[in-house]
């Protein structure tokens, strides 16, 4: 029995045009990931509007507050901060930029490290208003971290998951010496030299070993005998 070739043809040609289309319109149902048109602020202030922040980690809660022109730990110490530290962070939050978002249901945040997360950051600026930034893990190849910024309030509703610099990772999990002024260090003291050093006292003078010699006894005279009288003349 000869089949015609042009029906199975049509036939082939329609159920691939089927498939094409029902993959193009899943595609619409699922919300694709929002690709920013370029890099996007991750916050909208300036490095010098912050007054304090919170970090949060698996290993410390850390306070700093700036007082002055000098940043201060608050907790879980009372020290000078150290500012080097203290600006590569908070550089980071003013100036740190995000390359894409990520539309996610709240209860995925454990896929995305956000559960419990790598770090938490709250910033408190001059105007009295406080924003937060919690970090998660790294992506698949690891160039950037996952992050969360201001969540809202109700924990069911839907999260916006940023990629953000892996910078922010050594800027969070430094050791908690790091995070303090170093203390400066002590002078060496002068060097002294041997002519300067304090005379001890007078060392007796050298005994001479020749033995000295005895001193002359005293000679002994012999005690004179009494002249012999001479006879009175006659």
């Amino acid at each position: 029995m000869k089949f015609q070739r042009s029906p199975l043809i049509l036939l082939l040609v329609a159920t691939l045009l089927g498939i094409g289309v029902y993959v193009v319109e899943g595609r619409k149902s699922t919300p694709p990931a929002t690709e920013t048109a370029g890099s996007q602020p991750i916050f909208n202030f300036q490095e010098a509007d912050i007054r304090a922040f919170t970090l949060k980690t698996w290993v410390n809660t850390l306070v700093f507050e700036k007082q002055g022109n000098q940043w201060q730990m608050l907790a879980p110490e009372k020290t000078p901060a150290s500012e080097a530290a203290i600006a590569f962070l908070t550089n980071l939050l003013a100036t740190g930029q995000s390359e894409r978002s990520l539309p996610t249901a709240a209860d995925r945040r454990a896929e995305f490290g956000l559960e419990p997360p790598l770090a938490t950051v709250e910033v408190k600026l001059a105007d009295q208003k406080v924003h937060t930034l919690i970090l998660g893990k790294p992506n698949f190849n690891r160039t950037a971290l996952y992050a969360i910024v201001d969540p809202p309030a109700d924990p069911k509703a839907e999260l916006t998951v940023l990629l953000v610099p892996t910078t922010f990772e050594s800027a969070v999990t430094r050791p908690l010496a790091e995070w303090k002024a170093s203390a400066p260090k002590a002078s060496p003291s002068p060097s002294v030299s041997p002519s300067s050093r304090p005379s001890a006292s007078a060392s007796p003078s050298p005994v001479s070993s020749t033995p000295a010699s005895p001193a002359p006894a005293e000679s002994t005279s012999p005690a004179p005998t009494p002249a012999t009288p001479l006879p009175s003349p006659q």
